[in-house]
Order: C-alpha cells, then sequence, then structure tokens
C-alpha cells in the first residue's frame, strides 16, 4: 500500500481532533483554543483576504479550518483531502454557496492554472513524498501575485518539546503518521518556493519549549474532556473555548518570546512561510 493510500486509510478513521466542533465552526477566527491557534490565525489574517477573495485550503481534513476562515473573510473556499470519510463530513456539515470540498491529492488538484488568490496548507507537507511536486503545483493554480501560506513540521526540531518527549520514548509523531525523513528545513523549502516562482516574504518558527508546553497541556485537558463525552454540550463548549481564548492569547507573547532562544538556533516544531506568486 503506497504511502498516500496508508495516510488516507489513519485520518479515515483518526481525523483531526477539534473540540466542540459545532462551537468552533461557527466562532470564524474569534476563537484561539491553544497557542498554535494564535500564531496560525494571526498569520492568515495578514494575508489579505476578502469577499472577492478565491481560497484554496489543502490538507482540509474534515473542514473546520476551512470554513471558519471562509466565514471570517466572506471569501469563497474549496477544501482539498484524500480522505473519504473527511471530505463526505466536510460536505455534509459545512458546504454552503461559498465553501465546497473536493476528494483530492496535493500534487494533482483537479483545477484549472491560476485558479486561485490565496492557498493555505496547514500539517500537509510532512505527510508527502513528493513534496517539491506539491509546491510548483501551488505554483500552477495561483495567480499572479497569488499568496500562499504554508505551515509544516520542522527537520531541525532539536531541544523542542515534541523532540524530548520522542527521546524519552513518547513518540507524538508516529501517532500523526508524521515520517521524520518527510520534515523539512526552511531553507531546502524556500528554494523550492523560489525554483516554483515565488517570492517568500515571510519566514518564522514556531514552537520551541514553552509554547509547546501550554498547546499540549490544553490537549491533554480536552481529551479528557472527550473521554467523558462532554463535547456534546456546546454550551459548556463555548465557554470553556472562551476561556482557553483568553488564556492563550495572553500568554502567547510571553512563551513565544521565550521560545526565542530556540528559533535563533533555528531549532522549532514548525516552520511556517508566506510566498507571493511573481508576475513572470
Amino acid at each position: 500500500m503506497s504511502n498516500l493510500s496508508n495516510q488516507a486509510k489513519h485520518y479515515d478513521k483518526n481525523p483531526s481532533l477539534y473540540p466542540w466542533p459545532k462551537v468552533l465552526s461557527k466562532s470564524k477566527l474569534d476563537i484561539t483554543y491553544k497557542p498554535r491557534e494564535v500564531f496560525l490565525n494571526e498569520e492568515i489574517n495578514n494575508l489579505g483576504l476578502n469577499s472577492k477573495s478565491k481560497l484554496l485550503d489543502i490538507g482540509c481534513g474534515t473542514g473546520i479550518m476551512t470554513k471558519r476562515v471562509s466565514d471570517q473573510f466572506d471569501a469563497k473556499a474549496i477544501g482539498v483531502d484524500i480522505s473519504d470519510e473527511s471530505i463526505e463530513f466536510a460536505n455534509k456539515f459545512y458546504s454552503n454557496d461559498k465553501l465546497s470540498f473536493k476528494l483530492g491529492e496535493a500534487n494533482k488538484i483537479p483545477y484549472k492554472n491560476n485558479s486561485f488568490d490565496f492557498i493555505i496548507s496547514l500539517d500537509v507537507l510532512e505527510h508527502i513524498e513528493n513534496q517539491k511536486d506539491v509546491i510548483f503545483e501551488i505554483s500552477r493554480l495561483l495567480k499572479k501575485k497569488g499568496k500562499v501560506l504554508i505551515y509544516t513540521l520542522n527537520k531541525n526540531d532539536r531541544y523542542s518539546l515534541d523532540w524530548i518527549w520522542e527521546k524519552i520514548g513518547i513518540d507524538i509523531y508516529k501517532r500523526a503518521m508524521h515520517k521524520r525523513s518527510l520534515f523539512l528545513d526552511m531553507d531546502k523549502l524556500c528554494n523550492w518556493m523560489n525554483d516554483a516562482g515565488f517570492i517568500v516574504t515571510i519566514k518564522k518558527y514556531y514552537g520551541g519549549f514553552f509554547g509547546l508546553l501550554l498547546d499540549e497541556i490544553i490537549m491533554v485537558n480536552i481529551l479528557i474532556l472527550k473521554k467523558f463525552g462532554l463535547f456534546k454540550f456546546n454550551k459548556l463548549g463555548k465557554v470553556y473555548l472562551s476561556f482557553l481564548n483568553i488564556i492563550s492569547k495572553v500568554f502567547y507573547p510571553l512563551l513565544n518570546s521565550l521560545d526565542y532562544l530556540w528559533y535563533i538556533n533555528r531549532y522549532s516544531l514548525g516552520i511556517l512561510v508566506v510566498a507571493e506568486k511573481k508576475t513572470n
């Protein structure tokens, strides 16, 4: 079985965890329930999306983030993923006049050249073997001056919290179908973007130790609440997610500043790149 088939099978059975999905899907980007969401949402908000934009989300999963971004900016959006069950779920619960979802592979998106103003790809490249082909596919699909935001796992994750967990025998990566051989470093990703006709405008690292620690404390709490079946109580979810939103927004600047000790050495869990397609 191919790597893509394995990935699809895994995420059919284990979709990404979103606490209180009904609450989150209606919240636009207003609720950032952990520091990583604060980080990503800040960068998405800075892209320049508006009601005339056409957005593609590559690796959309069950579609919650795609819906939140589409609602936030009143933008037309399409989500693509290799998981049949995720796409079926997304179309059933989230599709509308401005939002749709389609089954597809990241390096073979079934749309014409120059179809999109913006493309986002979050936590996807680390699952794909032909990564450079995906970058060129993104370039094909974007209009001139179109923007892409990519977040993926960093090859140089030394001394990050998840690296420490792995060293003591708690391998978080394998549980999410991550292969170290597919992690990227910033230089390689930016070089590929250059080759594909992009100008890289933003390069950022996320997740050294302190920000990840709060991320994981929050996710452990969320897993416990899921185990007790509390996701069905949406009023509780609204209160709890609002509380986490305040905590994450208050502590993110401090924790990310402390993680700068990792970033200056180019160590982190993840890397983020924003790039603009050249006009020639």
